[in-house]
């Protein structure tokens, strides 16, 4: 698969204010999304669910999921980064904020926005298991389709199987642009380099 270039560096106001093609449709996200919250209010049937909002690119998808939702849900929120600036490809987890210290005891669902190298999740699932939580699950909205993926993490829930390609929209960002856009599109390489 092509690797993509994480040194691209952007000028302020330099980025293309439309991104590449549709991928996916705000229409067909919203159903997905409302799949999604169904199958897991049914498994979590029981009583409350700690919902793990990995800041900032699961936001919007977090925010449709847990309205979807008919149990009772406590919102948590993890303040991790592994895309800094203009970056394409993961540069490893680093954390803005201490991690919730309460999730023992609880039944908790981590939603992120995009399992890429599978770092992110996995060092997550890690420090949360080791708190002793009831039962833990993941949700993701994109998976990318990556060989070494599927060895590293697996996500409980997943949205949408992609291909290897750098995504925006729907609270996916590039230099944190393009987060509000209603539906996913590809951004290419001319509109990351700042191409005027």
């Amino acid at each position: 698969m092509p690797q993509q270039d994480h040194k691209s560096v952007r000028t302020a106001g330099s980025a293309s204010s439309r991104p590449g093609r549709e991928l996916l449709s705000r229409g067909r996200i919203a159903r997905r999304v409302a799949e999604l919250g169904d199958q897991i209010a049914a498994r979590y049937d029981r009583g409350e669910l700690t919902v793990l909002v990995v800041l900032s690119g699961a936001v919007i998808f977090a925010a449709d999921l847990v309205r979807r939702l008919t149990v009772p849900v406590r919102l948590e929120f993890a303040d991790l980064h592994s895309y800094p600036g203009c970056s394409t490809r993961s540069q490893g987890i680093q954390a803005g904020a201490r991690l919730p210290q309460s999730l023992g005891g609880r039944d908790v669902l981590v939603v992120d926005d995009i399992l890429d190298s599978g770092q992110t999740l996995g060092w997550l699932l890690e420090q949360v298991g080791r708190q002793g939580p009831r039962s833990l699950s993941a949700c993701v909205l994109l998976r990318k389709d990556r060989a070494d993926l599927r060895r590293r993490v697996e996500a409980d829930w997943v949205g949408f199987d992609i291909e290897d390609l750098f995504v925006v929209g729907y609270g996916l960002d590039y230099d944190n642009l393009y987060r509000n856009l209603g539906g996913v599109h590809v951004l290419e390489p001319g509109q990351r380099e700042g191409a005027p």
